[in-house]
């Protein structure tokens, strides 16, 4: 929060800087010659047998698991309790005998999960809410870090994205100061190549500005959230802005077919998308049949049946030793045909449809849409579950569903985050509440809005 305050102080020129410092810094730790072998690595198996790639994701989860019950705490003990010998655990249909692991039994004692062969080592702080506004702060291993970009670049080369493609990026993070009420609303990642965009300050009054930034950086790729570059696409088609997009990609959200034809109908191209955690416990890439092939050898991915008919995504992040999680329920639900084969040959199985976060916007008083404010929660490990309500702009209610070792201090670093992100365009209450009501397929709406003009569905033109 401190660099936070300190960057926001800056004038633009030396904000440029610090973002391009910030990429520089980022650059050396994934994208040094470890990770292209990596790459190589991944990409050669781009087209072996699923046997092949099984039997490989199998010996991965062998050694993974021989390695968890040695040197961390939390499955050392486990596996004594539950009287198993993990060399038993040969691989993903083993895992069964194993118990699911939710995010709150994590956060409760996050530290029983560090492995003890990486206590004192170099590691990567990883922060994330999920789906449910849940923060949790965890370390990744470099390698394992560097193996998850390489995973990612994987599905980017297949569509013909390589390393070092000039990016527009609509991300979460707060780069430009939120009381800013003129241009620029971006900065420049010049050590990566991207542009920037502010996701708290896009209007009708600044759109015009955005898209003439974009046309200028003329980069091909687009990447983001959807509900962020479906509106930039709802305002290029308003205003006839037509830019030189070959490639847009997608993350973090559930894509609604709306948003897809938006997106094709403003930038010429068919959005892409994978799927993907920050814990790492389970991935899926588009191919150029535009299927969704899991990762497997990047992660165990299990379908586990739920008692309200619902399948729920169940992984293992083996690429991550220094933070084992065995069977972590991700807390998005998903269709999947075993016997579902695809011509583009790729071994990964594939999953049919994925349920995980369709997220209503906040809206301003001055009628800028704000989504992706699960930013705020990254931190806060003792927040159990959040929700943000708004039935009227420019106000809204944030409901908390208190974790252990909740205190008055979170409530503060809550509020400024907060404010960090919206400004004094939103005004909210804070409202603790037992429960969060879920949805009837058990998912957690981590935006909830009534304003006809907060809806995720909202068609096109923008108005």
């Amino acid at each position: 929060m401190l660099r936070e305050r300190i960057y926001e102080r800056l004038p633009v020129a030396l904000q440029n800087a610090a973002v391009s410092f910030e990429g520089w810094r980022l650059k050396r730790l994934r994208f040094n010659a470890e990770f292209f072998r990596i790459l190589a690595e991944y990409e050669k198996r781009m087209f072996a047998s699923r046997d092949e790639v099984c039997g490989l994701r199998d010996r991965r989860i062998a050694e993974f698991v021989a390695h968890a019950a040695a040197t961390t705490p939390y499955y050392r003990q486990s596996f004594a309790r539950l009287g198993i010998d993990p060399q038993e655990i040969r691989g993903l249909a083993d895992l069964a005998r194993l118990p699911v692991l939710t995010k709150a039994e994590v956060q409760a004692d996050s530290a029983r999960f560090l492995s003890e062969a990486y206590l004192g080592a170099a590691t990567v702080p990883v922060h994330t809410s999920g789906s449910t506004g849940a923060g949790l702060r965890f370390p990744a291993a470099i390698r394992g870090n560097r193996e998850h970009w390489a995973v990612w670049y994987r599905y980017y080369r297949w569509h013909g994205i390589d390393y070092g493609t000039p990016c527009i990026h609509f991300g979460g993070r707060s780069v430009v100061p939120i009381e800013q009420s003129r241009p620029p609303f971006w900065r420049y990642n010049r050590a990566l190549g991207q542009l920037l965009l502010s996701a708290y300050h896009l209007s009708d009054a600044t759109a015009a500005s955005y898209l003439a930034a974009m046309r200028e950086f003329d980069a091909p790729w687009i990447h983001g959230y959807p509900s962020f570059v479906a509106l930039a696409a709802g305002y290029a088609l308003e205003l006839g802005v037509r830019l030189n997009i070959r490639y847009v990609t997608l993350c973090a959200e559930n894509v609604l077919p709306q948003q897809e034809d938006l997106i094709e109908a403003a930038f010429g191209v068919r959005p892409l998308q994978h799927y993907g955690m920050a814990e790492g416990v389970a991935n899926a890439s588009m191919c150029p049949q535009r299927k969704l092939h899991i990762d497997e050898d990047f992660a165990a991915w299990e379908f586990v049946e739920e008692p309200d008919a619902v399948t729920s995504i169940v992984g293992t992040n083996f690429a991550n030793p220094a933070f084992p999680l065995i069977r972590y329920k991700v807390g998005d639900t998903a269709t999947f045909d075993p016997a579902a084969t695809c011509d583009c040959g790729r071994p990964g199985r594939i999953v049919d449809a994925i349920d995980g976060r369709q997220e209503d916007y906040i809206v301003t008083d001055k009628g800028a849409r704000i989504g992706r404010l699960d930013h705020v929660f990254k931190d806060m490990v003792h927040v159990r579950e959040a929700q943000l309500v708004q039935d009227e702009p420019g106000r809204m209610t944030v409901r908390i569903v208190k974790g252990p070792g909740y205190t008055d201090d979170d409530e503060r670093r809550l509020r400024a985050e907060m404010r960090a992100r919206v400004g004094e365009d939103v005004s909210f209450d804070v409202a603790y509440v037992d429960a969060i009501s879920r949805t009837s397929r058990g998912k957690l709406r981590f935006v909830v809005s009534s304003l006809a003009s907060g809806k995720i569905g909202v068609g096109t033109p923008l108005s």
